[in-house]
């Protein structure tokens, strides 16, 4: 089987980018013959529009050669990446082959209520494709409320390729640390994590907070001088590869208090590590984060749950080692890579069979 997988560039910052690369080094992959398009690659905005051009160009050509793969799997998210990706639904759809698109990004929801012009596009794409794969069922849901009986829904979680992360349970440590991995920002919910890092340091002294993640880079650094914190505190940056594992090995506790999300990879990531997660309880992040059983879930803002809950975790290494267990044990049943790849090959089968 042929298929055409549509997306931002593999080597490009965020979700998309990682759920994509992690299917294409999948052994299950090796069953079907994909050929990736990178829709948007990395740098600055000039040369990201040049490439746009440059890329959906080529993508006209080779359909104009006759180039007819037996699906195309599309990857979007909201505004900018939508209308980007409508253009090459179009010319997908044009062919008469089965065209999958696939809904990431935390506002789809936002941006489908958003206005009329949005809301007619992004239904219009959705009632032709062969199937709306979401990757969560809180997604799935608003789909089919939107749509009814007029687009088939199909839930995929994000994979995460369990043999990469390898640590064992932690061992008692005298700093515990707690890692963010994520845009830094508002919607990531930086500034309550930093915040409740002061009141936490009241109570474990001995605390260390690690932040990795592009975007206010630099605002975050200022804050963590104004609120005094540079004695525990330590932003990265951007970090990637073993740089990434070997912080996700070093943390006790992993904290993403995100105001908007879909499915973050980083908590799949962090739960196959064996670290317990203190998240919130928005989109899918309920059906990976267990309250008590993997970590625990504070509502969005709510700076002194969060700092209570990451407390508690942060004084009882036992618990911090049982939840990391059971969060180990639900990423090897609901988010290996091997299984969920499979789901989606299984999927293409069927959809390429009908036509």
């Amino acid at each position: 089987m042929h298929v055409a997988m549509i997306g931002p560039a593999l080597d490009a910052h965020g979700g998309i980018s990682s759920v994509a690369r992690t299917w294409l080094q999948t052994d299950a992959m090796n069953a079907v013959d994909i050929r990736y398009i990178g829709t948007m690659m990395s740098g600055p905005l000039p040369r990201k529009l040049a490439g746009m051009g440059v890329r959906q160009a080529r993508f006209v050509a080779r359909l104009a050669r006759g180039w007819r793969p037996d699906i195309f799997h599309i990857h979007l998210s909201s505004y900018v990446s939508f209308y980007r990706k409508l253009t090459y639904f179009e010319e997908a759809h044009a062919t008469g082959r089965p065209v999958l698109v696939h809904l990431h990004g935390s506002d789809m929801a936002d941006f489908h209520d958003a206005g009329g012009a949005h809301r007619r596009a992004l239904e219009w794409m959705l009632r032709r494709a062969a199937a709306v794969v979401c990757l969560s069922e809180a997604m799935g849901r608003d789909v089919r409320a939107w749509m009814g009986d007029r687009a088939r829904v199909e839930v995929v979680y994000n994979p995460v390729d369990l043999a990469v992360f390898t640590s064992p349970a932690r061992p008692a440590r005298s700093s515990p640390t707690v890692l963010f991995m994520g845009l830094i920002g508002d919607r990531k919910g930086t500034w309550d994590l930093l915040e409740a890092a002061v009141k936490v340091r009241q109570r474990v002294p001995s605390a260390r907070f690690v932040f990795g993640g592009n975007g206010e880079v630099e605002k975050l650094r200022g804050e963590v001088v104004r609120l005094g914190l540079t004695d525990c505190v330590d932003v990265l940056g951007w970090v990637s590869g073993t740089d990434k594992l070997s912080h996700f090995a070093d943390a006790d506790v992993y904290c993403l208090p995100s105001y908007n999300e879909g499915l973050p990879m980083s908590i799949l990531e962090a739960m196959a590590d064996r670290l317990p997660v203190v998240s919130t309880p928005i989109a899918g992040i309920p059906e990976a984060v267990i309250e008590g059983e993997t970590g625990h879930l504070v509502a969005p803002g709510d700076r002194a749950s969060l700092a209570a809950r990451l407390g508690d975790l942060l004084e009882d290494h036992q618990v911090r080692v049982a939840m990391g267990d059971a969060a180990r044990a639900r990423a090897e049943r609901c988010f290996d890579a091997e299984v969920v790849t499979g789901q989606v090959i299984a999927l293409w089968r069927e959809l390429a069979s009908s036509t």
